[in-house]
Order: structure tokens, then sequence, then C-alpha cells
């Protein structure tokens, strides 16, 4: 939109007068006009974004990660058992870093968990 008197004319930034882009999207100002273009995270025609789930369209998390969605990005968090920034989760060793079987028990790691088995000569549960 151009104002003015029609002998000088102006660009108006509508912008920053009309503007009716979504909140999820970016006004640019141009000659005469103006576009809307929706932010990362979002789809739709500028003045109408929608949030998307990454999760259900790119996850790129560890299949050992929980990815949780959030408004226009998402959160990868690795499992219990596994640490990592959640799109690389490397397995814990519990027998290793937190061990808590008895002294009269083997523990054998596993994928994201650990099992404690009595020795030969005891019993009981874990």
């Amino acid at each position: 939109m151009v104002g003015g008197n029609g002998i000088e004319c102006d660009d108006i930034d509508e912008c920053l007068t009309t503007n009716i882009c979504s909140d999820n999207a970016t006004c640019s100002n141009t000659i005469g006009n103006y576009s809307c273009t929706c932010k990362n995270g979002f789809s739709g025609n500028g003045t109408h974004c929608d949030d998307i789930d990454e999760c259900e369209t790119s996850n790129i998390c560890s299949p050992n990660a929980t990815c949780t969605n959030t408004i226009g990005s998402f959160i990868c968090a690795c499992n219990d058992g596994f640490s990592g920034n959640g799109t690389h989760c490397e397995d814990i060793d519990e027998c290793e870093t937190n061990n808590i079987c008895s002294p009269n028990a083997t523990c054998t790691n596993t994928i994201g968990n650990y099992i404690c088995t009595c020795n030969d000569g005891f019993s009981g549960e874990f």
C-alpha cells in the first residue's frame, strides 16, 4: 500500500500498521505490499500457521530416546538406562556405574538395564 498526497507517495510498512500475519509467521514489507512466511517448525500460508509435529514427520531422535513435540520444535531425551544428547544415546553399564546387586550376586549389564543373579549357594529376589 502506498500513502501520500498524490504528489509525494511513501511506502506504508504494512507489517507495522496492518500486520495480519500469524503470531508464528514473519512479516516482510515490500514496496506497496507485504508477505507473511511461517516460521521454522510451522506450516501454512503465513496468515495461519500450524505447529509441525516433528516427532511424527522427521524424528531424528535416537531409537533409544523419547521425542516430545513442542510448539515450533521438539526435544529428544534418552530413555532410562541410556545417556547422551537424545539424538545419540549410549547404553549405561549399570554394573559399572551403579551396581546395586548384593555382594553375593553377579551383575549382568543388558541393553538399557541390568540383571542381578545370586551366586551359587545363595538365593533371593531383586
